[in-house]
């Protein structure tokens, strides 16, 4: 029994220690930590925290994910206002050091936004990113009141933050930086007592250590968020957009009206701009919230209550993405195809000989040829408007957008290139369409009774019926050749684009019909494409050479802003010849009150008077004076080229002077010309989608305009486009369509941009299958400098070509009937 009793006393003893130390620790936490925790007790606070959902996914036509925002982890900061003391300064900083480190070695980045910014002088300055200087003294103000440094000079300033905030002598500048960019972020938002996002994505990895190390770096913690995706990269980058972070004081307080926070993003291009109200969810009715319970590390104990947020809506896209990359390899391989042919001519010694007058001229000025390194091209649905493909070249990779920031680096590479790939020349870029134009003239001939489909017109070039004897076009094709272009109906006019034949028509029409059937097949107003920036096209006449209503850099052309500057130059001469310096309110109220001449309807007689009327007695120039220096006639000279003519009508009735059209509007009045007058509204949205699935707006076609009675015209000019392609009927383009299984009918377009031909201006519209009942896809290419039209016609017959497939492809599907065993 003794052994067993011995037993119960060791037990006994080991139960008493047991108790004993319990009792101990009691005592700890009662009587000896009482103050300690009870001070920790107190700081404990409810915080409502205001939750967003994502933003809405961007689809293509076939519901594959353009942009979209994945699930993401943030690291945030948080300062605790109780802790001012400078051991308290000193934690947060070496714990902020600690985690740029961490965060660093996943290969992420910290928030780097601080606005002093060392000079070559060595000397730090205020750079707070704005060039408004009353929005840089507000920010400079803002900046030293949160700090606490209004009296320190701006010299002092980085030394006496690197003191206050205990940042170690022995870091560099670099690392010094990231740390009060930190601190800076904090102070800058310290009165909504919130934590702010020092890191976005940052790694499982970086998540994992960040938790373990908890107690060691104070202030830190995890926020669950999401980050933007652009799994396409350059796939469609004009059409989506990117997003980034709301800059401009304006810009933000707009926002921050509808729920937006300081540190949100919204879409800045494409789709994603566009339909940032849909997209977005930051809207105030969107928002979610979660009230918790806090500590004093900013660490939450316990959610009280969670109300979810809703996320944007998602946009389903007109674009189809395999066609569209179909459409982006082809525009590049364009452009680069008319390089390689651009740089052989340019070395050919005989065509630097046919040039060398202008070259040296180019050279005198320090000008370079230009070559083909840009285009378009837009690729329509004739039959609703809708835009299945849009590419535009040079682009952008919005993969390196991910998450709303970019690079500092790609940005610069992206702003400095002199070709700007974020600009969308689809639909912003507005150039002469060349020959592509020649269709407008033909229909307005046709149902203006200025032309039949019968009357033959036989090219006797040069074109001598209008009053200018010294300017006397003549047909692009040789004399020797001329035959060629003898007794013309309207088809084989347009089939051999005779220049002839429409400086014919174009005169019987007079520019007032020309421009009212182009405003007729929309090419005189925006297409209403669900894009920003869209450029409006216009149709030359009096008003868009010189509008008097308009300011000077104002004008739809160059040539008013170049007449404008050499008048004032003369007026300036003038003076300083007469010992008189003139200010310049005065030169541009005499220069204006010249070039408003060029508006009036009076004949030459009468702009003489007017001419010398301003001279006189706005600029009080003698009589004499005006009579010896042959101003009035000097001046004269500037006023007819701001003055439509005759001249100027016959060219732009083949697509020159000074018309201007945009890709996407080409694209619409192409797509009227063959689907029998329809004009649609282009549209690259076919859907809009709530995050529940349900849909919100399903978009129908838009009927801009409908041609009627004009069956049989457009009949006729289509069989003139199918011809151009036809290589039984030797059409300008057959070579490049030569052997094609689909039958594509085109029109090319070369528009004159100088004296060098290498420059000209490259156009293709295209559609197909004609063949069919109904047209099924139209495409308009165009490459700037891009040598001439039929150069641009293998990217279209390549597009057509594999969409016709693919769409046989897709028509012989078949669904196997119900138990059946699919083959």
């Amino acid at each position: 029994m003794r052994p067993k009793r011995a037993r119960y006393v060791v037990l006994a003893l080991i139960i008493i220690g047991i108790f004993s130390v319990i009792a101990l620790k009691m005592y700890d936490l009662q009587i000896l930590a009482y103050e300690d925790y009870q001070q920790a007790a107190s700081t404990k606070t409810t915080r409502t925290i205001t939750l967003t959902g994502r933003r809405g996914t961007i689809y293509d036509a076939n519901m594959i994910p353009l942009a979209y925002d994945k699930p993401a982890f943030d690291v945030q900061f948080y300062r605790d206002p109780s802790l001012t003391g400078d051991d308290d300064r000193a934690a947060y900083t070496q714990s902020i050091i600690d985690t740029i480190a961490l965060i660093e070695r996943s290969g992420k980045r910290t928030v780097i936004e601080f606005w002093l910014k060392k000079g070559e002088d060595g000397t730090w300055r205020f750079d707070t990113g704005t060039d408004n200087p009353a929005v840089a003294a507000k920010r400079e103000k803002q900046w030293r009141q949160n700090f606490y440094l209004e009296n320190v000079s701006e010299a002092e300033l980085f030394d006496r933050l690197c003191a206050n905030y205990k940042i170690p002598a022995s870091l560099d500048d670099d690392m010094k930086v990231k740390v009060l960019s930190v601190w800076q972020l904090s102070r800058m938002y310290n009165f909504l007592s919130m934590p702010v996002v020092i890191a976005k994505d940052v790694g499982f990895d970086t998540v994992s250590e960040l938790e373990t190390r908890s107690l060691e770096l104070i202030g830190m913690s995890i926020k669950q968020s999401s980050v933007r995706v652009y799994p396409k990269g350059q796939t469609a980058a004009h059409v989506v957009g990117y997003i980034s972070k709301i800059s401009g004081e304006e810009t933000l307080a707009n926002y921050k009206e509808k729920g937006y926070s300081n540190d949100a993003t919204m879409g800045q291009t494409g789709i994603e701009y566009s339909m940032e109200d849909q997209l977005t969810p930051y809207m105030e009715y969107r928002k979610g919230q979660r009230v918790v319970e806090i500590n004093n590390r900013g660490k939450i104990i316990r959610e009280i209550s969670y109300q979810a947020p809703i996320d944007g809506n998602s946009i389903v896209l007109t674009i189809d993405s395999r066609l569209q990359q179909v459409t982006e390899a082809a525009l590049y391989k364009a452009i680069e195809g008319i390089n390689r042919i651009q740089a052989d001519m340019m070395n050919d010694s005989r065509w630097r000989s046919d040039n060398q007058e202008e070259l040296l001229r180019y050279e005198s000025i320090g000008k370079k040829v230009e070559t083909a390194t840009s285009g378009a091209i837009v690729v329509m649905a004739p039959d609703s408007g809708r835009i299945m493909a849009m590419a535009s070249h040079p682009t952008i990779d919005l993969s390196r957008f991910t998450g709303g920031q970019v690079a500092p680096e790609y940005w610069n590479e992206l702003v400095k290139n002199p070709d700007n790939p974020l600009y969308n020349r689809a639909i912003s870029a507005r150039d002469t369409p060349g020959s592509c134009f020649k269709m407008v003239t033909a229909l307005a001939a046709l149902v203006e009774g200025k032309l039949t489909l019968d009357e033959k017109i036989t090219d006797k070039s040069p074109f001598t019926l209008t009053d200018d004897k010294s300017h006397q076009p003549s047909c692009w094709i040789s004399k020797a050749n001329r035959y060629k272009h003898a007794d013309q109906t309207v088809v084989e006019g347009i089939k051999n684009s005779c220049n002839y034949f429409f400086f014919t028509v174009g005169l019987r029409l007079g520019v007032d019909n020309i421009v009212k059937w182009a405003a007729k097949l929309g090419l005189t107003s925006r297409t209403g494409i669900e894009l920003p920036n869209e450029s409006t096209s216009f149709v030359g006449d009096q008003s868009k050479l010189y509008d008097p209503d308009r300011p000077i850099d104002g004008q739809y052309t160059g040539k008013p802003y170049f007449a404008a500057r050499a008048i004032k130059n003369r007026l300036r001469a003038a003076g300083e010849d007469r010992g008189i310096e003139y200010d310049e309110d005065r030169l541009n109220k005499a220069t204006k009150m010249i070039l408003d001449v060029a508006s009036d309807e009076g004949n030459k007689s009468t702009w003489l008077r007017k001419i010398q009327k301003v001279l006189l007695e706005e600029m009080n120039l003698p009589a004499d004076y005006i009579r010896r220096h042959t101003m009035v006639s000097e001046f004269v000279t500037y006023i007819n080229d701001l003055r439509w003519t005759p001249n100027e009508t016959i060219m732009e009735a083949i697509g020159q002077s000074i018309t201007q059209i945009t890709p996407v509007a080409a694209a619409r009045y192409v797509a009227a010309v063959c689907n029998g007058g329809t004009v649609y509204d282009a549209q690259v949205i076919d859907k809009i989608v709530s995050p529940t699935g349900k849909v919100v707006l399903e978009k129908q076609p838009v009927v801009a305009n409908y041609i009627s009675g004009a069956d049989a015209y457009l009949a006729a000019i289509q069989e003139g486009m199918e011809d151009v392609t036809s290589t039984e009927n030797d059409g300008t383009a057959a070579a490049v369509f030569k052997g094609s299984h689909v039958k594509i009918a085109a029109k090319t377009g070369t528009a004159q941009r100088s004296k060098i031909d290498v420059e000209n201006n490259a156009w293709l519209v295209a559609y197909g299958d004609y063949e069919a009942e109904r047209p099924t896809i139209v495409v308009v290419v165009y490459i700037q400098n891009g040598l001439g039209g039929a150069r641009a016609g293998k990217a279209a017959r390549e597009i057509i070509e594999y969409y016709i497939e693919d769409q046989k492809k897709t028509d012989s599907l078949t669904v196997p009937a119900p138990n059946a065993i699919a083959k």
